[in-house]
């Protein structure tokens, strides 16, 4: 017990010893007005410091009025940390925003489906040679299936001076005429206007619905959507590498290139198909043009022009760059790759070289070396994206064009809804929402607001200004009276 006491006055002492020395240390000269006054403050005049304490809005400055020198070391303490912290929380605010400085948020989930364009169906045969074609080249070039099918194949075999893709185009079926019906909000003759046939990155030559340019439709259902009757036209296969016979049905967004990731969907022969759309919009707000193209990472409307393809799509502007490398490997491109016009067409004795390089270059975004997008290929800011539902069910009897449909497709697209969901993609932070989280952290940790700052502002340099005015007022005023007091003398007395 005794021992436990004696601890406990030593450790007291050593306490009070320190305190004292503690008490002792002199303050710097640029902290002497952290130090006490010696008097009750009613003697002498009060200094800039202790009246701008007295009126600060911010937290702990009353403090130092009355306070003891202690007291004052210790708030100035705290009111630095204060200042720490604030600073530090606005730096990492800044580097976050720096880090991200776009978001993508959902604006609305109301928007009528009117106002959201149709996506472009392209629909491939799941053969890519005509029998009949087949044989009748053959029969004009004198030489065998054999070797057309290994041109179709990209093998050039014996054949020299020809052109690939206009080859290719004779072989192809006709994907458009095997089409019989077609309506496009229960109208015929709109929709067979709306047909083209188009050539995909997979070699293929197909018929799109739509692809040339965006369609509105204020319709929803499959009554008013997108109607197509398809002959597979099984009796004219002439490529031994499909066992199966039907339709590949692609979505994409109009105007845009159809590539290897373009969703898809296989229809067999004797089938129907309902394709239920959603449709997802996502465009650019007012304030993200204010963002530089390497912080917000996608393009603007008409801010990228494309040299063969007249809207921008990323997909196209890959689809050139690719055009580019190949044409700088080989020296030409087929006729149906993007190219610009002074680029020779290639033969088929140069479609080996096409052969060896396209694999290697298809479905490259990202440049190895550099780790950016290839040809500057960014995603465009404004752009809309669609999610399929298919059911595919065993059609029967659909005698609409009068004959059996044990071999014909159907299939309708259309929108699953009458309103779609809109999202915007904006600057995550703007410079209102900046200064909101500037006085929402300094008043979080030292009570700061506009206020505060004009307080800083007047006791700084106002009110010093005014006082120095003054003083100098004062000092004139004197100097007047005496020089006027010099120049008249002493009034003399009458006798």
């Amino acid at each position: 017990m005794n021992l436990n006491l004696r601890f406990f006055t030593f450790l007291e002492s050593i306490f009070l010893v320190g305190w004292k020395r503690l008490r002792q240390v002199r303050l710097p000269r640029f902290l002497h007005f952290l130090r006490a006054r010696q008097d009750d403050g009613l003697c002498k005049r009060k200094t800039g410091f202790e009246i701008y304490s007295e009126m600060a809005s911010i937290h702990g400055f009353h403090i130092f009025v009355g306070a003891k020198t202690w007291q004052r070391i210790l708030w100035w303490c705290v009111i630095c940390l204060a200042v720490l912290m604030s600073v530090i929380v606005i730096t990492m605010l800044l580097m976050i925003n720096q880090d991200r400085p776009t978001t993508r948020f959902i604006e609305s989930m109301m928007i009528p489906t009117s106002e959201m364009p149709f996506p472009a169906i392209t629909i491939c045969n799941m053969n890519r040679i005509s029998r009949k074609s087949l044989l009748k080249k053959a029969r004009e070039l004198n030489v065998t299936e054999k070797t057309l099918r290994e041109i179709n194949g990209f093998s050039v075999g014996n054949i020299t001076n020809l052109n690939w893709t206009q080859l290719f185009e004779e072989l192809a079926p006709k994907i458009c005429s095997q089409i019989v019906n077609c309506k496009w909000e229960g109208d015929a003759k709109i929709c067979h206007n709306l047909l083209h046939s188009v050539w995909t990155q997979e070699q293929r030559i197909c018929c799109s619905f739509s692809k040339q340019s965006q369609l509105y439709t204020s319709h929803y259902g499959s009554a008013k959507g997108l109607s197509l009757l398809l002959d597979p036209q099984t009796e004219d296969y002439g490529n031994v590498n499909f066992a199966s016979s039907g339709f590949e049905i692609l979505v994409h967004e109009s105007q845009a290139v159809v590539s290897d990731a373009t969703q898809r969907f296989y229809v067999p022969s004797g089938s129907e198909a309902h394709l239920m759309i959603k449709v997802f919009g996502t465009h650019s707000g007012s304030q993200l043009r204010s963002l530089p193209l390497d912080k917000r990472r996608c393009y603007l409307k008409d801010e990228r022009q494309l040299f063969h393809f007249d809207v921008y799509r990323q997909i196209n502007c890959l689809a050139e760059c690719r055009s580019e490398r190949l044409y700088g490997i080989c020296g030409c491109l087929p006729s149906h790759l993007p190219r610009q016009s002074d680029w020779p067409v290639c033969q088929v004795d140069q479609f080996k070289c096409l052969q060896l390089h396209a694999t290697d270059l298809a479905g490259e975004i990202i440049d190895k070396e550099s780790g950016s997008y290839l040809c500057n290929c960014l995603p465009p800011c404004d752009f809309y994206r669609y999610v399929i539902q298919s059911d595919v069910r065993r059609m029967y009897n659909y005698s609409e064009t009068g004959s059996n449909s044990s071999q014909k497709v159907l299939v309708h697209a259309y929108f699953d809804s009458p309103i779609a969901e809109q999202i915007r993609l904006d600057v995550s932070e703007n410079w209102l929402q900046f200064i909101g989280n500037i006085g929402g952290i300094t008043g979080l940790f030292m009570g700061c607001s506009f206020v505060s700052v004009f307080e800083l502002i007047f006791f700084t340099c106002v009110r010093p200004t005014c006082n120095w005015l003054t003083r100098q007022q004062i000092r004139y005023r004197l100097q007047l009276a005496r020089r006027t007091k010099t120049q008249v003398g002493p009034l003399v007395q009458p006798n």
